[in-house]
């Protein structure tokens, strides 16, 4: 791997590769997924994002390896302590529908011994239904329904999202987790 690359973890079929480096490649294919599968109001603007890979440990961007050696997708996660925050997951539109968040998901618990939690747009008949039943079927719960997604940027846009959970979490542990989210990704890391 490139010195881009700061640690590899390998799954039965597939492996996530820790970009470190803003100026390489891999970065700016990625970030063209991210702005490419997010919003504006849903993500961080290329700046912030790459002053944050050299310098927030608690941060894994990482690219998404698939069996073949192909590069799938885009995973960043932060590790929080108690628990892992899975702030954004996606996948080339060419890449999709081969089972890979599906397996990238599923290869998560057996990694981590604490909960994973995300956040996701409240269930509706569309996309987003079928988003909470895709994190359902793989073993997450809604956690919390009232919760606002602080902005990214200083004046940007709030988000009502949902709060979802792999793992044992009581009210407690949630409202806590929510507080660390809002404090650490969204306050801190602007």
């Amino acid at each position: 791997m490139s010195p881009a690359c700061d640690y590899i973890l390998k799954f039965t079929i597939m492996q996530l590769s820790r970009i470190t480096d803003p100026a390489s490649e891999t970065f700016r294919r990625l970030m063209d997924l991210y702005e490419l599968s997010f919003p504006p109001a849903e993500r961080r603007d290329r700046q912030s994002l790459a002053r944050l890979l050299g310098n927030e440990g608690r941060m894994h961007f990482c690219a998404i390896i698939d069996d073949d050696g192909a590069m799938a997708g885009l995973f960043v996660y932060w590790d929080l302590h108690t628990f892992i925050y899975m702030e954004h997951l996606a996948v080339f539109p060419d890449m999709r529908n081969r089972g890979i968040g599906r397996r990238l998901l599923q290869h998560l618990p057996t990694l981590y011994s604490k909960p994973l939690v995300l956040e996701a747009e409240p269930a509706d008949d569309g996309m987003a239904g079928r988003r909470i039943d895709f994190y359902r079927r793989n073993g997450f719960d809604v956690v919390e329904t009232d919760y606002i997604q602080p902005a990214y940027k200083a004046g940007g846009d709030q988000l009502p999202l949902w709060i979802m959970a792999h793992g044992k979490m009581d009210s407690h542990q949630v409202q806590e987790a929510i507080s660390t989210i809002k404090t650490e990704i969204y306050h801190n890391n602007r």
